[in-house]
């Protein structure tokens, strides 16, 4: 009966281990993007301005570069972001594109395409759905591409009929994910915090222009010096993880260098994933989608035109751009072959959408640096003062999953590229915990029922040795008994060894 006991006790004490496992603090997470933020953009500010980027740098790690995903827009980067993906296994595959198995189009200022999970539920598992599944709660902000149901499941919490076009000051978007990790019943761990900006100036005044930079050392400054106010406020500053990104970077607009598309090609030969590509498409890359027996002729005439890189579907160059296999992906993709060219259908559509436009994106990123974003991150997971090597932007995904200690889906992206950027043993590894804890569990229940099989055992052959051998003659039992277990107990010496 003693080694019951004993068994008892330490099973109550692995039994408190778990739970006490499971009620640890989960890490928390807040990934913020600032839609257009080139990789450079800061070092175009004075040192003693934009404090609040600065004291990030300072603290935390600052990578060289990101390099993002083609095409450089904001769709298919923020769901990367989010998903560790690059666009042709994601399904997100332009700002508007068209499904030719469907032959529908996804509209991304569309509020019905913002949460439609035929869109997005294609087989990728963003970041809010693994951290559900790892027992985690998530917020979004109005994040691009990241408010929607996928695999069931979509974020725990959300701003309602709201997507990134929404007009929502900085202020009350902070306060609001303030008010979910504070939440006294289901406060998320992770959150994702999107602002429009400098995107939007950029567009109207051109990369790197007064106007970009002063917002960035006014309005975005002071949106993350009133996070860093309010996490203070509410105590979690110290505890919480800051990664703060973008989806792409910004170059400028040349007329000079602007294609036609009417003066080398009939508009009946093709369509585009844009409905309506000469207002509403993007004219820095685009998906050509020839009518029949029209793709030869197409690609000849395409690949002859200055400025104009043109890519066909299976080639080396798109394969090696994770820009191929998905069905949304048009036999013939273009773009420009450096900064500042723009395709249009037809002059006239140019003179329209070009009046007031300066800044553009949309490039290849290989081809043209200033497409890439920046990344700071800071937080207890994070080094200080460090900085980085460009990595990829699918690297975001494996690395937010690592600080939040759960175990990735499936994706494009490398801990290995991000893991130098970390502290050592900077995380409270939720998964790692709960494996510890189960192999203490299991190693402790082998050696219980190793100790309780021996025990059994031991008493079985004192019993057997008290019937074989003691008072069973004087208590009558009949030989029977001892026949019945004679091919287990063929001599005394045996019965040793058992």
């Amino acid at each position: 009966m003693e080694h019951v006991t004993v068994a008892f006790r330490i099973y109550c004490v692995i039994l408190t281990f778990e739970y006490a496992s499971s009620i640890a603090p989960l890490p928390k997470v807040i990934l913020i993007s600032m839609d257009g933020f080139r990789y450079d953009y800061l070092d175009l500010i004075p040192p003693n301005e934009a404090e609040h980027f600065r004291y990030m740098i300072k603290n935390g790690v600052k990578a060289k570069s990101i390099m993002n995903v083609f095409p450089t827009v904001t769709y298919p980067n923020h769901y990367t972001l989010i998903t560790g993906l690059y666009p042709e296994s994601h399904g997100i595959v332009h700002n508007r594109f068209l499904d030719t198995y469907w032959n529908e189009y996804f509209v991304y200022n569309d509020r019905r395409d913002n949460v439609d999970p035929f869109w997005y539920d294609v087989g990728a598992e963003p970041i809010y759905v693994t951290n559900k599944k790892a027992g985690g709660s998530s917020g979004s902000v109005v994040w691009p591409a990241g408010i929607g149901e996928v695999k069931g499941i979509k974020p725990d919490r959300l701003i309602p009929d709201a997507n990134s076009f929404t007009e929502i000051n900085s202020t009350e978007r902070v306060d609001t994910l303030i008010k979910w990790f504070t939440d006294k019943n289901n406060p998320i761990n992770l959150g994702l915090l999107y602002f429009l900006e400098p995107d939007e100036t950029a567009h109207a005044s051109g990369a790197g222009s007064k106007n970009v930079t002063d917002i960035i050392k006014g309005d975005l400054n002071d949106a993350l010096g009133y996070l860093f106010k309010r996490l203070k406020e509410v105590n979690l500053f110290d505890e919480m993880n800051i990664i703060l990104t973008a989806d792409h970077g910004f170059a400028n607009y040349s007329k000079e260098k602007t294609v036609l598309l009417d003066r080398y090609l009939n508009a009946s030969w093709y369509k585009t994933g844009a409905e309506d590509f000469g207002r509403n498409g993007n004219h820095i890359s685009e998906n050509i989608f020839p009518e029949k027996g029209q793709e030869e002729n197409i690609l000849n005439t395409l690949s002859n035109i200055k400025y104009l890189k043109v890519y066909r579907k299976g080639n080396d160059d798109l394969i090696s751009l994770h820009y191929n296999s998905s069905d949304r992906i048009a036999p013939v993709v273009i773009t420009g072959s450096e900064e500042g060219v723009t395709i249009f259908p037809t002059e006239a559509d140019r003179d329209w959408y070009t009046n007031g436009l300066f800044g553009v994106h949309g490039y290849n990123p290989r081809l043209v640096a200033n497409m890439r974003p920046f990344f700071i991150a800071m937080g207890p997971a994070f080094k200080k003062g460090y900085l980085s090597d460009q990595f990829n932007s699918v690297d975001i995904y494996p690395l937010m999953c690592h600080v939040l200690g759960i175990e990735p889906a499936p994706n494009n992206g490398s801990f290995d590229n991000v893991k130098d950027i970390l502290r050592e043993k900077s995380t409270t590894d939720r998964l790692s915990i709960t494996r510890i804890a189960f192999l203490i569990f299991v190693g402790l229940g082998i050696t219980l029922a190793g100790i309780y099989v021996i025990c059994v055992c031991c008493d079985i052959k004192n019993k057997s040795r008290f019937l074989l051998h003691g008072n069973n003659r004087a208590f009558g039992v009949v030989t029977s008994l001892r026949s019945s277990t004679r091919h287990l107990l063929n001599s005394d010496d045996e019965d040793d060894e058992f």
